[in-house]
């Protein structure tokens, strides 16, 4: 019993240094200009979709230092640099979430947790990332609008994703405006939504929604939004990542 308790304690022990080692991998500091509404910028940016991403994983404050080492790990550079295409940036702390929750997992079945974004394969992260690309440019004012308690009459519209198996929703949320004691309906400010869809023959059905914190940023082939990091996991739900990376199989290249 007693080796058996050492046993257990020292797995866990292993998980949590686990979970610590990938949080400070994987920890980025949430820029207010991603975050929060900080006034207008320059949404222009002179050059392909794959350097802005790069510009902006050059600092610690920026988000997507992980997403861009990802983004090569995956063999999808050349897309970003070279297709016209509209990409819902899913920030750094995304996918710090989704691999720790792929941890908790194998820890709870009693398998090796991983040390790196690596042990998972690159077809995991090619597959769902493309989940977050659709082909074509499309800034806000190219989105319908979406009333989830109303989506009889505004319902978003459905993208074919680069991932030809899953589409997504987008649409624009018109929050209502409050006056006073008087609520104007849809008169507040308009935001971006994106949502899985978990089943395209009901497309109307059990969205997992997340809002876009900073929308159009233009470089030269195509938009750029920004996820808000607080509401959403990487792969849209940690259970689809985990599901993904346990069925591909664990390659521990740090092991």
């Amino acid at each position: 019993m007693e080796i058996e308790r050492r046993t257990r304690t020292m797995k866990l022990n292993s998980m949590i240094a686990s979970v610590v080692l990938l949080l400070t991998i994987l920890s980025s500091c949430s820029n207010k200009d991603y975050f929060e509404d900080s006034g207008k910028h320059d949404p222009r940016f002179k050059g392909n979709m794959m350097a802005y991403l790069d510009s902006k994983a050059q600092h610690p404050e920026d988000p997507f230092d992980t997403l861009v080492q990802i983004i090569r790990y995956a063999g999808m550079e050349e897309l970003f640099k070279n297709e016209k295409i509209t990409f819902f940036a899913p920030p750094d702390p995304t996918f710090e979430k989704a691999l720790v929750n792929l941890n908790l997992n194998l820890y709870t079945l009693g398998k090796d947790t991983i040390q790196s974004y690596k042990d998972v394969k690159p077809e995991v992260y090619r597959r769902l990332l493309s989940e977050y690309i659709v082909e074509g440019d499309f800034g806000l004012i190219d989105f319908k609008q979406v009333d989830t308690a109303a989506k009889y009459a505004f319902g978003g519209q459905i993208f074919q994703t680069y991932n030809e198996e899953q589409a997504i929703n987008v649409g624009v949320v018109f929050h209502d405006l409050k006056n006073g004691d008087a609520t104007i309906k849809y008169g507040g400010p308009r935001q971006l939504m994106v949502s899985y869809v978990p089943d395209f023959t009901n497309p109307t059905q059990n969205w997992i929604s997340t809002f876009v914190a900073s929308s159009n940023i233009q470089p030269d082939n195509g938009r750029v939004h920004v996820l808000n990091y607080r509401r959403h996991t990487f792969g849209y739900m940690g259970a689809r990542f985990t599901a993904l990376a346990m069925e591909l199989g664990i390659d521990y290249h740090t092991k």
